[in-house]
Formats: structure tokens, C-alpha cells, sequence
């Protein structure tokens, strides 16, 4: 009994600070939500425009927006949302650096030489449709992309605003004798503009997700919300020559999501494992720690 007792206590001595070590680098390793990278805090120093529109902008609050607060706590606030939602995203324990898409998330933030040099950016429509897949789809399919305009081309990546005060003077920069030739047209008469047609509403689209069609085609079913009794969709009257589905995008990029949540390692929960090597670690090695001891009591004595 003498000897389960010491050995329990050898077992105690290796395994309490071992369960207090892991605990402390189990708590390190959890990123601290909301916090920005430290090589980001000087952005605002000579980048003052920038950040103030970004500030403003749907990149900054991302997160605190309530369209997305809203639609997350339908969904159960599940952690993979927080991969487009947030800079840093680490889809082990569901942590990330900041709220928001922060510089990092498309700059070089670690550029040595900055700013001797100007810090490398992503500008590619690649890079945003890594969260807008749905949009980023349908610009595949439209002229834009074959003429080699892109995201960046119309919105100001910073404040995520389009670059002129609204949607007709966009389109007009480019195509300036169809925007001179709309001004007299009929339509334009009645009030509407070019994003009344080629950037239609998309049925149950939400703010950041497909909310308007980017693939720029005016779709018949648009030209019949005005005109219903003067044209009609072919395949109710033929429908023999009804058109094939079309592609679903939103479908399409569902289908790669991840849906099983993460689930991360308690601290407490490795703190014990550790602490349970302890012990047994101690409980082992106790007779060789005996013996030392009742060795160096002979030698003094």
C-alpha cells in the first residue's frame, strides 16, 4: 500500500504541471476572434482613403452585417460560413484572425519591401470568386469576361461600391453610342435604366450571393414583367420547343460545400489526456527515483 501511495504522488508530480503546460498551449493556440493581424495595423497610417472606404464597404462587415446575421442564425451559425466571412479562417477549430475581409485577405501583408515597392494584390476575378462563386459563375458566361473586364473592372475592391455614382454611368464608360442611343429610346422615357434589364434580381437572392444576374443577358421572362400582354414565353404556347434548364448556379457551388462542421479540440479535454500521461509516466518511473533517493540518503549518511 506504502509503495501504490508514492508512486501515486510520483504520478501527481509529473502529471500536474504537465496538465497546466498543455492547457496554456491549448489556449495559446486558439486565435482570438475579432482581432486584426499586427502587420495590418499601419495600413490606415498612408492608406487613409482606402481604409475609411472600407470601412463603409460590405468587406468590413461582413460579419456584423444583419442580412448575414440573420441568415446565419437560421442556418444554426455554422463555422464554414465564417471561411468567406472573415480573414484567416482555419477550418480545423472553426477560429479566425479577423471579422471582415481585412488587407491580408488580398494583399501581401508580409512584403518585406513595402513601401519601397507596392505590396502585391490579387486583382484577379479568380481571387473574388473564391466567395462570390454563384456571381462569379455567371460572369463566366458573359460577354464581359470574353472582352476581358472583370470584377475590378466596375467595383472598387475597397469600398466594394461600383466605381461611378450608379449603374447606368458604369455601363455608359464603356458602351457610350448605346448609352446615346438608349437616352432616346422608350425605355428610357419610362424611367428605366441598363440594370433594370441586364442586372435582373434573382429569384431568392440575399445581399452577397448571386443577388443580381452578372451574366449581363436580358432573360425574356424580364421583358414579360412589363410587356405580359404583348409577348408570351414560346413554350407554353409550343411546348414541344421548350428550352433546356438552365444551369443552377447556386446548385452548382452548394454541391462543393463542406457540410459536416468542424469540431474543436477542448483544452480541458487534452489537458486531462496529458495529465493522464503524467501519471503514468511518474507511476513508472517511481522505483528508479526510489532507489536514487534512499541512495543519496546512504552517501550523507
Amino acid at each position: 500500500m506504502k509503495k501504490f501511495v508514492t508512486r501515486l504522488i510520483y504520478g501527481l508530480l509529473f502529471a500536474i504541471p504537465l496538465m497546466l503546460i498543455s492547457y496554456a498551449i491549448a489556449q495559446a493556440g486558439q486565435v482570438e476572434q475579432g482581432s486584426n493581424p499586427s502587420s495590418e495595423l499601419s495600413c490606415p497610417a498612408c492608406h487613409e482613403s482606402f481604409v475609411e472606404a472600407w470601412e463603409e464597404g460590405a468587406h468590413a462587415n461582413s460579419v456584423a452585417n444583419p442580412v448575414f446575421q440573420e441568415e446565419w442564425d437560421k442556418q444554426g451559425n455554422p463555422a464554414e460560413c465564417m471561411s468567406c466571412h472573415t480573414t484567416g479562417f482555419d477550418l480545423e477549430n472553426g477560429t479566425w484572425m479577423s471579422d471582415g475581409i481585412t488587407c491580408g485577405a488580398c494583399h501581401d501583408t508580409a512584403a518585406a519591401n513595402h513601401p519601397m515597392e507596392p505590396m502585391a494584390a490579387d486583382r484577379s476575378a479568380q481571387m473574388c470568386g473564391e466567395c462570390h462563386a454563384e456571381t462569379f459563375f455567371e460572369w463566366q458566361a458573359s460577354a464581359h469576361r470574353e472582352n476581358g473586364l472583370d470584377c475590378i473592372g466596375c467595383h472598387e475592391p475597397h469600398g466594394t461600391e461600383l466605381k461611378a455614382r450608379d449603374a447606368a454611368y458604369q455601363c455608359s464608360s464603356c458602351h457610350r453610342d448605346r448609352a446615346s442611343n438608349f437616352a432616346m429610346s422608350a425605355h428610357s422615357q419610362e424611367g428605366l435604366s441598363c440594370a433594370d434589364c441586364h442586372l435582373a434580381e434573382l429569384e431568392g437572392g440575399i445581399e452577397g450571393h448571386a443577388r443580381l444576374d452578372h451574366s449581363f443577358g436580358v432573360k425574356l421572362s424580364t421583358c414579360n414583367e412589363c410587356h405580359a400582354y404583348q409577348m408570351h414565353d414560346p413554350s407554353e404556347v409550343h411546348p414541344e420547343n421548350k428550352p433546356p434548364e438552365t444551369i443552377d448556379a447556386m446548385a452548382a457551388v452548394e454541391s462543393q460545400i463542406v457540410a459536416n462542421e468542424p469540431t474543436p479540440v477542448s483544452p480541458v479535454g487534452f489537458a486531462l489526456l496529458t495529465g493522464l500521461f503524467g501519471l503514468a509516466a511518474g507511476a513508472i518511473i517511481a522505483p528508479w527515483l526510489e532507489r536514487a533517493a534512499r541512495k543519496q540518503q546512504n552517501q550523507e549518511k
